[in-house]
Formats: C-alpha cells, structure tokens, sequence
C-alpha cells in the first residue's frame, strides 16, 4: 500500500481542521477546570485581563515595590495564551491597601493541621465548625494533577479566603493575645547584616541549651525601614531610555547573541524525564572561523574579568583560566586573591600546554556543559572551543 504523498493544496485543510480541534480542546479546558457552562467572549476577556494583570502585578513588585497588597490571582488555572489578546485595551489599576500583620498572614495561608503556629485565641477559627471562616480549612480536599506527574506539583483545590471575612473573625479574638504575642505581632524595619573585620565580639545565644555562644563575632547590622524598598514609576529613570542596546544586571538578553530558535523533539529533560514531545530549542549560532574564536584572543578578552554565568539566573563570576584543550592560559596570583582587572589592566597570566590526562578532563567537560545546556536548558551550541574556568566573586 502506497500512502499518498501531502500536497500543498492539503495543507490548509490541515490547518483548518487542527483550528477546529484546538478550540474545541480549549472550550472542554475551560468548562472542566473552571466550572463555566458557556466559554463567552466576555468571559475569555475576563481571563485574559486578569492574567495580564497578574505578570504586571509581579513586574511590579520586582523593579518598583508592592503596588497593591491585597490583590491576587483569583483562579487555580491559567487562560490560554493563544487566548491573550487586545492587550491594549486593558485598564489596569491597582489598590496599594495595607499589609497583614503576622497572625492574620499565617491564618490567611497555613492548613489547619498547623494550627499550633498561632496562638492559642485564633486555632478554634481554622478548627470549630462554629467559626465563621471554616470552609477555608477543609480536612480534605481535592488535587489536579493538571497534566504533572509529582503529587506535590498538583493544583490544591481549596477556595480562595476572603480578606474581609478574615479580618472580621480574628477582630473579636484580639483581645486574647498575651503581650508578648502582640509584640511579635508587629511589623519591623528590615535589619542589613554586614562583615566588619575590624569588629570583634562575643554574642551570647539566646538559646544556649541548644546553640553555644559565638566567641569571636565580626558582624555588624543597621535598620532598613519597610519603604525603603519603594520606587516610585514616574521617576524610574529605566522606563525613560531606549533599553535595547543594554545590558541590565540579573536580567538574561539575547539582544546580543546571535541565535535561532525552532520546534524539535529533542528528549529535554522536564522534572528528570526526557519529554516525548516537540521542544523549543534556542541555538546559539558561532563562526568557528572567526579569529575571535581563538584561544588566546577569547583569554585576552576575558581573563581576569567580570562575566555572568549559569544563564539565565546571570551570577557574578570572575574568569580565572581559559583553555581549548591544547593550550591554557590562567591568572598568576597568590591563592585568594580575587581582583578583578578593568580597563587596559593586564592580568599576570601565564600559559601551558594540556597534558593528556587534563585534555581528556577537558573534552569530558566540554561533552557535560553541552549536554546538559542542551538536554536541561534547551540551548544548543554547535562549537564549543574554549572553556572557561571562574569562581564565583565575593563582595564585602
């Protein structure tokens, strides 16, 4: 039997018929996870909005500070993305509120089983079936697996607390609270904790049944208050600048890498097991005929210098050594030493050729980085020449 060979007149129909089938899976995802009858417009745009709100929620709190204490996500399950659109018509505002306090965070997230947590005026609420808030602690409760394999990356299928109802059952317990239990339940400046070498000490352990004393103590603190850490939008000088030629610390680019990415069953490794379908695979494209490529131009380049390393978490490092199998070039310093050389400084270097033993090491490295960036991370890399050695840089 001869399978009649796909034209180009078929594909559309394919195209088609894949539509058809990816709206009809979305609707059933909908109705089944989220409870909806009718998968509506308005509904779609209701998750769509709410979504967007969210990733600008985060946002938000990374490069500005909280900018609504009480706002949250308020569905176990995300929309599609392929659903995300008209972006810009959403309105997006946030309320700043106010923070819990302790007692009312922990009652707001821990199970009942761990009711000894808190103090013993606030336990009947997550236990006594006469609490006004008790069905946010159920005894059992259901779990979606969600497409996962692991229990504990499961969806935990329990309501959503209500702030107002919170706050109100924990009113009339209040006054319960031993002093000692008011105190703790209070919010504090932050405490900065730095090495001071000229700063020496003995503090004594609050708990010297258990912890000794520490004898020689060389740290020093200082209070941070809590709006410290708020930056106001309109004078974020990073939103007024063309941001696309640079580099921002802790934040991974390929703004200046050549690359290709493409669709690929490759086996990558998702939660230790090899995935059965397509991956997205990000190639970084080398011209291994470049003189840049070269050994001794890449450690005149770099030794010695600040790189960021372990993409795409971007950690600090300093380069101490580069080879290509065949020849090394290291730093010459005394051990410890940690200087990083800027500028036109040129760091003592000193070469050597690999011995057989260490360029075996070398190419067993080489197979290992490039094995697990491509079957971890995704990221194929056809040449990989030079090797870098760093170490990781200390601030004091």
């Amino acid at each position: 039997e001869v399978t009649p060979k796909t034209t180009l007149e078929d594909e559309p129909e394919d195209d088609d018929l894949f539509e058809t089938e990816f709206r009809q899976y979305k609707r059933t995802y909908y109705m089944t996870k989220m409870g909806v009858e009718v998968v509506s417009d308005a509904f779609l745009a209701d998750q769509a909005e709410c979504y967007v709100q969210a990733i600008q929620w985060i946002l938000h709190y990374y490069y500005h500070g909280v900018q609504s204490w009480s706002w949250y996500y308020p569905y176990h399950y995300a929309p599609y993305l392929s659903d995300i659109h008209n972006i810009s018509e959403f309105k997006i505002k946030f309320e700043l509120g106010k923070p819990f306090m302790p007692f009312e965070q922990l009652l707001a997230v821990l199970p009942a089983a761990s009711k000894d947590l808190l103090p013993k005026c606030y336990q009947h609420l997550m236990t006594s079936q006469d609490s006004p808030i008790i069905e946010y602690y159920p005894p059992d409760f259901k779990t979606d697996l969600n497409g996962k394999q692991q229990e504990w990356e499961a969806v935990v299928l329990i309501p959503f607390i209500d702030e107002k109802r919170l706050l109100q059952a924990m009113e009339s317990c209040n006054k319960g609270l031993k002093e000692e239990e008011k105190r703790r339940n209070t919010h504090s400046a932050c405490l900065m904790y730095w090495y001071d070498k000229d700063a020496e000490f003995q503090y004594l352990s609050p708990w010297p049944e258990k912890f000794p004393a520490i004898e020689r103590c060389h740290t020093r603190y200082k209070t941070i208050p809590l709006d410290a850490w708020h930056v106001e939008i309109t004078h974020n000088k990073i939103t007024k600048i063309n941001k696309s030629a640079l580099y921002f610390c802790g934040f991974p680019t390929l703004k200046h890498i050549k690359h290709k990415f493409y669709l690929k069953k490759s086996g990558v490794q998702v939660f230790q097991q090899s995935s059965h379908g397509e991956n997205m695979i990000l190639e970084i494209i080398v011209d291994e005929n470049s003189k840049d490529q070269m050994v001794e131009n890449v450690a005149s380049l770099i030794l010695g210098k600040r790189v960021f390393v372990n993409w795409p978490h971007l950690e600090e490092a300093r380069v101490v050594a580069v080879s290509d199998g065949e020849t090394k070039f290291y730093l010459e310093e005394p051990h410890g030493t940690q200087k990083l050389y800027m500028g036109n400084a040129v760091p003592p270097t000193k070469v050597a050729y690999v011995g057989d033993k260490e360029q075996s090491m070398w190419i067993k490295e080489v197979q290992g980085i490039s094995d697990f960036a491509f079957y971890v991370l995704a990221v194929f890399c056809s040449c990989i020449t030079d090797l870098s050695s760093t170490e990781e840089l200390l601030h004091t």
